[in-house]
């Protein structure tokens, strides 16, 4: 008897048995994989970003810039890994300008967004707002008052944060309060803590918070999404309150005592700015004393964000940008604060990018400008976005052809004026009443100045500015002043919207930290009470 179909038979339900068998497999594991509740899905490939603002911090107080003081030792050895642009310039002086100027990709004269129309407008699309609409989630921490909802500043955030905020405002408290030295007697600081009034004071000194605050955040919002993530840390901005510990790092006992006594509160540092009076050679030594033990207190601020993201893996394909709006007048020029000048110490900023996967450490001394970190973090990210007509930011991935770069003053606040004038009536206060704009080209830098009082500085032998050269030097200003772009005609709300009446705790904030004066008022006067006329843009006269 064959046995040929008894073979075929067998051989056929063996493999239909197989068949049947391979399919509960499938069936299985698809079910285990879609109804697992630990699995998560598949990780974006988009870069996270973390854009880190050193309010108020020059380039030049920097160990990687050179400073022969140990002011930043961790962001020294952290930045071996990064790329360090060696020339980078801000587009402003002061807050409001810059910020707008880093969240749209737009220059000031465009934007107009700057101290006496310190709102930004909803017309102006901003990177928080570019990056939301493709697929990021994104924290705004700031220690500023002027970069908050107040101002419109939280456009596109899915969250904004302040050491005030209800959640912070103990442990900002805590912080302030520890770093008060009984002896302090610099800064109207001191006394508005011990005063108890909370609301009006815990809005500086007090970054480390942000860490807190963004790890919280981090572990609520949706992890599907890659983040994107702006501090603002204010250390370094006045009045300062750098703990005694820091200032024992830089100063013997008797210059400690100095700088807790050397009067730098409001009227008097603007007293001394407009000419009035003069600091001793030591007094001037503690401000730049306790301004480095500022500094000092970031670089560890910056050492706990980081190192605490980079143990949660949060740092993992991550673009981080360390940048500032502007420097500091540290008695150069006879000037403190950065108020009423667009000199080297307040144009010249740090410029650090990080991203291990695309960008190779190492040092770039091309020209930048801390606006080109709105295309960078765009181009970065992968996302496109239509070029912006007649501006001049670019990616800091192409810096070979840039040669000429801006910088404008156009609201000279008028708190100070007047609070000095209240002291000096016979005072002559028309010289500050001005607006600047500057331009740097290659080697040499001009400042327009509205009282037609221009300067023009070769800066590769007098980096210090002392040699004005408009004179001497007439067809290279003229060559110069000819490269100055036209300011948007353009008023307040004419053809955007903007958010309502800032609340009273805004204005406590903002006269806490002396942007408002000695009184209870707002720095954000008309534009008229500057002497500036809004239709022209030009200074009246």
């Amino acid at each position: 008897m064959s046995i040929w179909p008894s073979l075929q038979l067998f051989n056929m339900l063996r493999a239909r048995r197989s068949l049947a068998l391979l399919c509960v497999v499938v069936l299985c594991s698809t079910l285990l994989t879609s109804c697992s509740p630990s699995e998560k899905k598949p990780a974006t490939t988009q870069p996270n970003v973390l854009f880190i603002v050193l309010d108020t911090t020059r380039a030049d107080r920097l160990g990687l810039y050179g400073y022969d003081r140990p002011t930043t030792p961790f962001l020294d050895q952290w930045a071996k890994n990064a790329l360090i642009f060696e020339d980078c310039q801000s587009v402003s002086s002061t807050t409001v300008p810059s910020h707008a100027s880093m969240f749209t990709g737009l220059l000031p004269s465009s934007h107009l967004t700057d101290n006496s129309q310190p709102t930004l407008e909803d017309e102006y699309e901003t990177l928080a707002e570019i990056l939301g609409k493709n697929g990021y989630r994104s924290f705004l921490f700031s220690a500023n008052p002027f970069i908050s909802a107040d101002n419109n500043f939280d456009q596109g955030f899915d969250a904004a944060e302040h050491p005030w905020s209800e959640q912070h405002l103990a442990k900002s408290a805590a912080i302030i309060k520890s770093k008060i030295d009984p002896a302090d007697k610099s800064s109207e600081l001191p006394k508005k803590i011990l005063s108890g009034k909370v609301e009006s004071w815990a809005i500086k000194a007090c970054g480390e918070v942000a860490a807190d605050a963004m790890v919280s955040w981090l572990d609520r919002s949706n992890g599907d999404k890659p983040y994107f993530a702006l501090i603002n840390y204010m250390e370094a901005h006045r009045p300062l309150l750098p703990p005694r510990r820091l200032r024992e790092k830089f100063m013997t006992d008797a210059q400690i005592n100095r700088s807790y006594k050397t009067d730098v509160s409001w009227v008097r540092m603007w007293e001394y700015v407009f000419g009035l009076f003069d600091y001793r050679s030591e007094e001037e030594e503690a401000i730049n004393l306790t301004y480095d033990a500022a500094v000092a207190e970031l670089d560890e601020i910056l050492q706990k964000l980081l190192t605490s993201l980079e143990k949660r893996g949060d740092l993992d394909n991550t673009i981080v940008i360390i940048t500032a709006d502007h420097g500091e007048h540290l008695c150069d020029h006879h000037l403190l604060d950065h108020q009423y000048s667009l000199y080297q110490p307040l144009l010249k900023v740090p410029m650090i990018l990080w991203h291990p996967k695309n960008i190779k450490p190492g040092r770039n001394k091309h020209p930048v400008a801390n606006i080109d970190a709105f295309p960078t973090i765009l181009e970065l990210a992968n996302v496109a976005t239509q070029p912006v007509p007649n501006e001049y930011a670019q990616s800091l991935l192409h810096t070979r052809d840039r040669r000429v770069r801006h910088s404008d003053y156009f609201a000279p606040p008028n708190n100070p004026i007047k609070d000095v004038k209240r002291k000096n009536r016979k005072w002559d206060e028309k010289p500050f009443l001005r607006r600047l704009r500057a331009v740097v080209d290659g080697q040499y830098k001009f400042i327009w100045a509205s009282d037609e009082n221009h300067a023009l500085f070769d800066l590769s032998i007098d980096p210090g500015e002392k040699n004005n050269l408009f004179k001497n030097e007439p067809e290279i200003a003229t060559a110069i002043e000819a490269q100055i772009i036209p300011v948007t005609k353009r008023g307040p709300n004419e053809n955007g919207s903007s958010k309502g009446p800032q609340s009273a705790n805004h204005s406590q904030r903002m006269n806490a930290l002396g942007y408002a004066g000695t009184e209870d008022t707002d720095e954000n006067t008309d534009a008229d009470s500057n002497g500036i006329d809004t239709d022209s843009n030009e200074i009246v006269e």
